[in-house]
């Protein structure tokens, strides 16, 4: 697969939510059964997605940044310590995304910024 296939089905994959024009809040109650199966389709949604990320991407992990590659097997470390409580480890997920975008914001706002303001987009 050429990375312009690859970057090609990574703009397929992300194809709309389930129920994407419904209200989502509206007439849902939280801590309700609805309220629990939305976000357990939604979380499934984006996790196999990201399955199929792999999949379009996958001949191009030898090529991985080594510094990103060390990011994610810190966070997997940490994370494999949190233990097999689900309270745990949705907490510790909450901490590394947070501290992941404290990382990034900064170079993603400057990033946005440049391709929204006509600063360059283009290659």
């Amino acid at each position: 697969m050429s990375a312009n296939s690859a970057l090609g089905a990574i703009a397929i994959i992300a194809d709309d939510i389930p129920k994407m024009d419904s209200n989502k809040l509206k007439g849902i109650t939280p801590g309700s059964d609805e309220a629990f199966y939305l976000l357990a389709a939604y979380c499934f949604n984006v996790s196999r997605k990201l399955e199929y990320f792999f999949l379009a991407a996958k001949e191009f992990g030898l090529d991985a940044d080594r510094a990103v590659v060390q990011r994610l097997k810190r966070d997997k470390d940490e994370l494999a310590r949190a233990g097999s409580e689900w309270r745990a480890i949705a907490e510790k997920e909450e901490e590394l995304m947070r501290r992941l975008y404290g990382e990034i914001k900064n170079d993603y706002q400057t990033l946005w910024k440049r391709v929204t303001e006509g600063g360059g987009g283009e290659r």
